[in-house]
């Protein structure tokens, strides 16, 4: 697949903890993408011909590569640029960095989908997936006693990727949450949330459709063309 357009596309959905990671770690790369924002209730064609699986972030590289999972795009950002070493080791070992990774993604994010959503599963007590999540926050919680951050005193690539996840199960309910005795854990989510890098990926964009005039951003403030 050839793609012709003057930019790298990005496909995403605003709220999606997965296309969150992935705009922070663009923004963080400074690359410049043409955003197709997108709604996943009602998919455009283009989208599904592209990307059958209907997920996002989905990108398509100018030599017509397409990227369908978050870490692929992410990775192939701070490839080709990483001004802010988010791929430095720092504290964390790789082993220690891909077991946190694997309990997101094995345990913590499906424990999170039947919290958020317990009506698209059957006969469930969400409270008892939420509260299986307990232990990875209290890891979390026990890693940022040592550091402002998952792996030194600034963020770092592993808070890119963990850190939208912890926002969406705050989200489900939040005065639970923060009555939570996870002090470290709970500075570092407010902290990012409140963070100018968060406050530009999460801006509102219109909804794309195939004959909008083409949108190009890095998230930042500066206007492109």
């Amino acid at each position: 697949m050839n793609n012709n357009t003057k930019y790298p596309i990005l496909y995403s959905f605003r709220r999606c903890p997965y296309a969150i990671r992935t705009r922070m770690v663009i923004k963080s790369a400074k690359i410049v993408v043409e955003l197709r924002e997108i709604k996943l209730k009602d998919k455009p064609k283009d989208f599904l011909e592209i990307s059958p699986k209907g997920t996002v972030p989905v990108l398509i590289t100018n030599s017509g590569q397409v990227l369908e999972e978050s870490l692929d795009i992410i990775y192939w950002a701070l490839r080709i640029n990483d001004p802010n070493n988010l791929l430095s080791e720092y504290n964390l070992s790789k082993k220690k960095f891909d077991e946190l990774l694997k309990k997101l993604e094995d345990e913590f994010k499906p424990n999170l989908d039947r919290y958020k959503y317990p009506n698209r599963y059957s006969d469930i007590d969400k409270n008892s997936y939420r509260d299986k999540n307990l232990n990875y926050l209290l890891n979390l919680d026990n890693l940022l006693k040592a550091s402002k951050y998952l792996n030194c005193n600034h963020a770092s690539l592993i808070d890119y990727l963990i850190f939208p996840f912890i926002r969406q199960f705050r989200n489900v309910d939040e005065n639970w949450f923060d009555c939570l005795n996870f002090h470290f854990l709970k500075k570092w989510l407010y902290d990012l949330m409140q963070s100018e890098d968060f406050e530009s990926i999460m801006k509102k964009y219109n909804i794309w459709n195939s004959n909008d005039i083409p949108f190009y951003t890095n998230f930042s403030d500066i206007e492109l063309t």
